[in-house]
């Protein structure tokens, strides 16, 4: 039996596993509580809080407005055009969800966006769709940017819908992004992204 114990192979495959479940361990220990159940009721109360009929449909309000916001959208890695533009198209009391983060007020969006655009080298949004449903309007958009952090400064395509909310001077109330962070964000970080693969896979 002690033979066994000490045997090489033995050795070895208990000193490969043994760091396994701890690294198992203090990862379970690190993961992060369920906040769905709060996220998805946070999204729900900003629904509720803008529920400002904005401009009158195809009024020229309206139309300035989400021109606004979608040239916005594609001049995001721009820091002049972010200064001198985020006041004219975000509400003071602006929310914005982009699934990545979440922040209130057009100057904490300001800085936000100002973050952002430090880290990109190519950017580029299209605007594919745009609809209206009630007060809120979907603009749906496709993005390819490149990033130092993500998938190796190679380009990183993505789609998504944007849902927004204007007031009645044409400003941006509400913000909330639909889009696969996971996948095209956090996925093409390393590390993050190959566990975020595996766990893919393993799903499949």
């Amino acid at each position: 039996m002690s033979s066994f114990l000490f045997h090489p192979a033995t050795t070895f495959v208990v000193g490969a596993v043994i760091p396994i479940v701890v690294i198992g361990i203090l990862l379970n220990s690190c993961t992060p509580p369920n906040t769905s159940a709060a996220t998805v009721g946070h999204y729900k109360d900003q629904l509720s809080r803008s529920t400002s009929t904005g401009p009158a449909p195809d009024s020229r309000m309206e139309k300035e407005g989400i021109e606004r916001f979608t040239r916005f959208l594609q001049n995001v890695n721009k820091a002049d055009y972010i200064r001198e533009n985020t006041s004219k198209v975000y509400a003071p009391d602006a929310f914005l969800n982009d699934t990545l983060a979440t922040h209130h007020g057009a100057a904490e969006i300001e800085a936000y966006f100002l973050k952002t655009a430090e880290s990109l080298q190519e950017y580029n949004v299209t605007i594919d769709d745009v609809a209206r449903s009630g007060s809120d309007h979907y603009i749906r958009w496709t993005m390819v940017l490149t990033a130092k952090a993500l998938s190796g400064g190679t380009p990183v395509h993505s789609t998504g819908i944007s849902q927004v909310r204007l007031n009645s001077a044409g400003q941006v109330v509400m913000h909330q992004d639909f889009w696969d962070s996971g996948e095209n964000f956090f996925g093409k970080l390393p590390v993050a992204g190959g566990v975020i693969g595996f766990i893919r896979k393993r799903l499949q």
